[in-house]
């Protein structure tokens, strides 16, 4: 996403709430809002970790690529979900390369300390099998029960690089072979140009036996879909594919 320079419209508060924030440029216009949370509800996890499990079950490696991390939220959910859910796997798809163009994101996700409120616990508590401290330390605000300060134990931190990054500028270098891309949730801040070129080169890239995670939103306010299949790309069936929006190329 070609977007520079940018400004925030609040300091990011650690102790009351997710990293939940629009970005400005510096006129004062709205660029994209930054927002994530454990274990999203725009994801149905389970059937998700297990389909990437079986589609990749006789590759060796395959390249995890998470842009749009955010701050880092969303990878550590991800790995929190395959130690939990298919243990066998983790070397398997380790460690997650987790992009964000926003540095201040990065900056975040490096620290290790995310903003958590009671849904974001509980999401946790029930993907985890109720064995988040394995995981985590958290830390309960000392003026509600309703809000947290969660960091990733090492167990996570060594098994994911987080980097800033541009997609536009990566897309070229993409590993073809047995990647698993996530990159959701900000197509539609871009021009329809922007969608159009970066769907093309996609699939200039990838192959078959790679896999393109998409968000909701870029389904329903985005063109994302339609334009991802005029450039080779079908919908995979994965659990409820009202949030799984999968695509590999046909």
């Amino acid at each position: 996403m070609q977007i520079s320079p940018i400004t925030f419209n609040r300091p990011y508060n650690i102790s009351h709430k997710a990293n939940n924030r629009w970005i400005y440029d510096k006129s004062g216009k709205e660029l994209y809002k930054t927002t994530t949370y454990f274990f999203r509800d725009d994801l149905d996890w389970e059937s998700l970790i297990k389909y990437i499990c079986d589609k990749y079950k006789n590759v060796q490696k395959v390249n995890f690529i998470n842009h749009a991390c955010s701050n880092g939220m969303e990878p550590i959910s991800f790995l929190m979900g395959l130690m939990v859910l298919a243990p066998d796997n983790v070397k398997k798809f380790t460690p997650i390369l987790a992009k964000d163009i926003n540095p201040e994101n990065i900056m975040m996700a490096r620290r290790g300390e995310c903003g958590a409120s009671s849904d974001d616990f509980i999401r946790m508590h029930n993907i985890t099998n109720h064995r988040q401290n394995e995981f985590v330390n958290i830390k309960r605000d000392e003026f509600t029960d309703r809000l947290f300060t969660i960091s990733p134990k090492k167990i996570l931190t060594d098994n994911i690089i987080f980097e800033q990054g541009d997609i536009f500028k990566d897309v070229d270098t993409l590993p073809a072979d047995n990647t698993f891309l996530s990159c959701r949730n900000f197509w539609m801040y871009l021009p329809f140009k922007e969608q159009d070129r970066l769907a093309y080169k996609l699939g200039q890239r990838l192959n078959k036996s790679s896999t393109l995670l998409i968000g909701y939103l870029d389904s329903i306010s985005g063109s994302a879909d339609r334009l991802l299949t005029k450039y080779g790309f079908q919908r995979c069936p994965v659990g409820n594919q009202y949030v799984n929006i999968m695509y590999s190329k046909a």
